[in-house]
């Protein structure tokens, strides 16, 4: 399992925050993200109800790229499948207020999780 990157845009101010790889990310990467969430945000805005977070999805050249908003900023994830990122998003979504350490240990304990699931498989 790979996700490489999960982010938090604020959709007023456009500032990323990097939740996972804690060591930070490629910034050109980053803010190619965020252009694309700039463009999808109108879109959330309409058609997202402010109590639910609603998972979207759009292919990339690198993998799958998933986006929720929460409060005033969106989650962005980028990983390997569908399945990778939705669990990605959804460990940024159920956490209350955490700090971005705190997220980036509960992402990389899912992915060791389901690594080892995967790992399991071929034993």
């Amino acid at each position: 399992m790979a996700v490489t990157l999960v982010a938090r845009v604020q959709l007023t101010t456009m500032e990323p925050t990097v939740l996972y790889p804690i060591d930070g990310g490629d910034e050109q990467r980053i803010a190619m993200l965020a252009g694309i969430v700039q463009i999808v945000s109108t879109a959330l805005e309409r058609t997202d109800d402010a109590e639910k977070a609603n998972m979207h999805f759009m292919k990339s050249e690198r993998g799958v790229i998933g986006y929720s908003k929460k409060g005033s900023s969106v989650i962005i994830c980028e990983g390997d499948s569908e399945s990778e990122t939705s669990d990605a998003l959804k460990a940024v979504l159920d956490s209350k207020n955490g700090s971005s350490t705190d997220i980036s240990k509960k992402i990389d304990k899912i992915i060791q999780q389901r690594g080892k699931e995967i790992g399991d498989l071929w034993k």
